[in-house]
């Protein structure tokens, strides 16, 4: 029973973690605050027009009713057949034009009192480590009144389109705007604020290659193909991105705009990305060429904040998703040189970045026809390859078990001596002698003891704490080992020998920390640790619970994933021929307090 209700906290806790380390998936862009402004913009390019979806703060509704010269708000609401539409025939403030100048026709489809949409950061008013500024938060009021409007394209698609913000007589904005465009589900920009007139481009053939001709707002992925060297301790990660248009003629699949992927298509795709991308774009390892331990993939998709990566199997559509590969080179220590020899090259695929990550930061390459191989060289002076070590007991003293059973037997002679007749007396002292020779001999160099040092001048806590605190920093650098096989056989230095399968199992399921596409994260920080509860015994075991907060991190598809997580944990370690190991660990709670 004890057994199995082990097992269920464990997959549990497993899944608590799982949920904190994917709770912020997103692509790594930074917040401008236009995704958050008064007044939220959001261009959708079809096939006959572009429809408009706008929310409009309260206190802006005049700027608004005015460009659209119609009344926006009435008691109650008017009905959409019966919206009084513009008579003025000069251009609107708020218009999208042909290249010509000429305004495209609008109706408005809708007017609503809604919530605005929620599409802050999670993190709104902490500082945004890439600008080191506040990362901006929402107005205040969340209530907008929401406005849907169709431009028409009149049956003649344009090639160049002007998308025009609603100007005071001055000539300047007349009220905040942040704005997006997305072209027939492709998001064409990124969260920018609609300041000034805005010429869009379309291709449709593949909306992918639509923009905006200031290429400052469009969205920051802008190659269909992205490719990934991770250097780490104990492996190197060749991680690719891949459109799924720009990977279908590899894969014999033909896909056109609007191709809708169901589940047995997607598992179709992805199975024929694995196996093409096994034998592809070589990887070498000081000059020997080396191929992968592990190959797996995920289907992303790409939206209003970057990549996401795919959950379930939800209908996906081609234009936006992407496939993304992860292949695992496993190594002891760093090498002096990893290179990549890109070989997929086509008429779409002409140029791929390859960003190459080492611990001191990322470094950006580009391989092409001419110049297919990228290499990354270890020019890394103080790094240490990170090792399991020995927690040394400090504070235990070890005394041989004879020396002990000497002191108990001389105690006892000691009693017999003073209580005894002086012919009994010797007889005892003879008898007592003779047993602690033996136990010497017996027991010599084979037996000991760990017991506290009462003059190390440390409190229980103390002793407690550091000893914790070593040994889950050396169980955090045996999560670095590849293979679960490896990381139980890390473990063996700080995890006594009847122990190690559990522990190693609550390493797999509940200390590490998963980030999207199921990679792990690495611990760059062990802190603020503390005892909640239990006592050390005077032979150095302890039992209780013990809590403490990680930092993770963890370079993935050119992310940048960061992780906190605070544990607590039901902990029991003892001291073992002069060391600290683990005998059970069991992890109770694991929560994020970012999230």
């Amino acid at each position: 029973m004890m057994r199995l209700s082990q097992h269920i906290r464990r997959l549990l806790t497993a899944l608590a973690v799982s949920i904190l380390a994917t709770a912020v998936e997103g692509d790594v862009i930074p917040y401008s605050g236009a995704e958050v402004a008064k007044n939220i913009a959001v261009f959708r390019i079809e096939d006959g027009g572009i429809r408009l979806e706008l929310e409009i703060y309260p206190e802006d509704l005049e700027v608004f009713e005015r460009a659209f010269q119609l009344k926006l708000v009435t008691e109650p609401l008017t009905t959409p057949a019966n919206f009084p539409q513009p008579t003025s025939e000069k251009p609107l403030s708020m218009r999208i034009a042909r290249a010509d100048g000429k305004p495209l026709p609008f109706d408005v489809m809708r007017v609503e009192r809604r919530q605005r949409v929620d599409r802050a950061s999670p993190f709104a008013g902490m500082t945004d480590p890439l600008t080191g500024r506040p990362i901006p938060g929402p107005p205040e009021n969340p209530e907008v009144v929401y406005l849907e409007a169709f431009y028409s394209f009149e049956g003649a698609r344009p090639e160049t389109l002007i998308i025009h913000p609603p100007y005071s007589d001055d000539g300047s904005p007349a009220a905040s705007v942040g704005f997006m465009v997305f072209d027939r589900a492709v998001p064409v920009t990124r969260f920018s604020f609609l300041k000034t007139d805005m010429q869009l481009t379309i291709d449709w053939a593949d909306p992918w290659y639509s923009a905006i001709t200031n290429p400052n707002f469009n969205r920051s992925a802008q190659d269909g193909t992205l490719s990934f060297l991770y250097v780490a301790p104990r492996e190197l990660r060749h991680e690719i991105l891949i459109r799924v248009r720009d990977l279908a003629p590899w894969i014999g699949q033909e896909l056109t705009t609007g191709s809708r992927l169901d589940s047995a298509h997607q598992s179709q795709i992805l199975a024929a990305a694995l196996e093409e991308f096994k034998a592809r774009n070589p990887l070498s390892i000081s000059s020997e060429t080396i191929a992968s331990a592990s190959v797996r993939g995920r289907f992303l998709k790409i939206g209003e904040r970057g990549f996401q990566v795919v959950e379930g199997s939800p209908t996906l559509v081609a234009d936006t998703t992407f496939v993304g590969v992860i292949l695992t080179y496993p190594i002891s220590e760093l090498p002096t040189t990893a290179s990549i020899n890109w070989d997929m090259f086509d008429d779409t695929i002409q140029k791929v970045p390859i960003t190459l990550t080492d611990i001191a930061g990322p470094f950006f390459a580009w391989a092409s026809p001419d110049e297919p191989i990228v290499t990354w060289t270890n020019h890394l002076k103080r790094y240490n390859n990170p090792e399991v070590t020995p927690v040394q007991a400090a504070s235990i003293i070890v005394v041989p078990l004879w020396i002990v059973l000497a002191a108990v037997l001389s105690v006892g002679a000691g009693v017999i001596v003073f209580r005894s007749s002086k012919t009994l007396k010797w007889i005892g002292v003879m008898a007592l002698s003779t047993m602690s020779l033996f136990a010497g001999i017996a027991f010599s160099g084979a037996h000991t003891i760990p017991i506290l040092n009462p003059i190390s001048g440390k409190s229980d806590t103390q002793i407690v704490t550091s000893a914790f605190s070593r040994l889950l920093t050396n169980t955090y650098v045996a999560a670095l080992e590849v293979f679960p096989e490896e990381r139980k056989l890390a473990l063996a230095p700080i995890v006594i020998d009847t122990s190690l399968v559990d522990v190693a199992a609550e390493l797999e399921t509940s200390l590490t920390i998963r980030v999207p596409g199921g990679g792990r994260a690495q611990i760059v920080d062990v802190t603020d640790v503390v005892i909640v509860e239990g006592d050390i015994t005077r032979r150095g075991q302890f039992e209780g619970v013990v809590q403490w907060r990680v930092d993770a991190r963890a370079g993935h598809w050119g992310h940048d994933h960061r992780r906190r997580v605070e544990y607590r944990a039901r902990v029991e370690f003892q001291p073992d021929r002069g060391n600290w190991v683990l005998t059970a660990i069991t992890v109770l709670e694991a929560r994020s307090p970012d999230v």
